[in-house]
């Protein structure tokens, strides 16, 4: 949806997909960082909160994808809609 500058603002699908990857990439450094301290068995969570990475780069890509197909509705696309009756 485009705002009052012409610029379209982010879908909810794209801000959530790019909330869970950066939460993935924490929880990607704090693995990288337990096993370079030598702990060994993490826990599932952990392994699980990894996950969060490329689920949310797919659902940002999704989002971003849906977003270039929606039809744009600026100023120019309702100039165009309305009938010339002049």
């Amino acid at each position: 949806m485009p705002s009052s500058s012409g610029v379209r603002t982010s879908s909810l699908l794209v801000r959530l997909g790019v909330g869970c990857f950066a939460l993935g990439l924490i929880a990607i450094a704090v693995v990288f960082g337990l096993f370079a301290t030598g702990a060994h068995d993490l826990p599932l969570w952990l392994n699980l909160a990894a996950m969060l990475a490329p689920v949310g780069f797919g659902l940002a890509l999704i989002g971003l994808f849906r977003q270039a197909r929606r039809p744009r509705r600026g100023p120019v696309a309702a100039a165009a809609a309305e009938p010339a009756a002049r």
